[in-house]
């Protein structure tokens, strides 16, 4: 998984690099940040890193030169892009940090103390052992004679590619996604999935169905059958 940290780059907060950054790379996670570029407002180069990701761990901790209860307004920034991106997001709010009114402002988040740092750390560890509990998939669409089929169509405004997940037997609603060529082939990715999930894959064009039976989401693959 990667994994964006935005946080101040400044000698107070560069416990984060040093205790944060190990962290999560104990789960096997690539680290990505914004430093070199940072700024008031966020670059273009930081929200293509922050889109190629998979989550956002966000750092409002206190500015050592600003006003009292003043955070990084590029975390913010960043926060909010994330949120808007789809992407699973954890905001650190550093205590005597002001609230922020809007989108963020009723989100869950983790609580830091700098003089009860190991609770921030805690719990920032549980929400990284959730995330890994589900996981992104990219399914690769066969046989073969369907996925030709469809490459000339992928991109038309008028067809539809949902998946449904079950788990425990139970069936979920379809979640709107979207085919992509990746190489020779055309992939199916699903956000978000338990790892004891199942998917189903179904595609809808002008009256013609493509639908796929439940696969585990171990699969690199999944086999549509043509409805007539």
């Amino acid at each position: 998984m990667r994994i964006f940290v935005g946080f101040g780059f400044n000698g107070r907060d560069r416990w984060i690099s040093d205790m944060v950054f190990p962290l999560v790379e104990a789960f096997g996670d690539s680290v990505i940040t914004g430093e070199a570029m940072f700024g008031e407002v966020i670059s273009e180069e930081v929200k293509t890193r922050i889109r190629r990701s998979n989550a956002y761990v966000g750092f409002l901790t206190r500015r050592p030169d600003g006003a009292p209860g003043e955070t990084h307004m590029w975390v913010i920034q960043e926060l909010a892009f994330a949120v808007a991106s789809g992407l699973r997001v954890v905001e650190i709010r550093e205590t005597g940090v002001h609230n922020q009114a809007g989108m963020l402002g009723d989100r869950s988040r983790i609580t830091y103390d700098e003089a009860r740092r190991d609770e921030c750390l805690v719990s920032l560890v549980k929400t990284l052992g959730n995330w890994h509990k589900e996981i992104d998939v990219q399914l690769q669409l066969l046989p073969e004679e369907y996925a030709q089929e469809l490459f000339p169509l992928h991109r038309k405004q008028d067809l539809r590619c949902t998946y449904r997940l079950r788990v425990d037997g139970e069936a979920g609603p379809e979640i709107q996604t979207r085919i992509e060529p990746i190489g020779q082939g055309l992939f199916v990715g699903a956000k978000n999935v338990p790892r004891q999930a199942l998917v189903q894959v179904r595609i809808e064009y002008q009256g013609k169905n493509w639908t796929s039976a439940f696969e585990s989401v171990d699969s690199i693959a999944i086999r549509l059958q043509k409805e007539i």
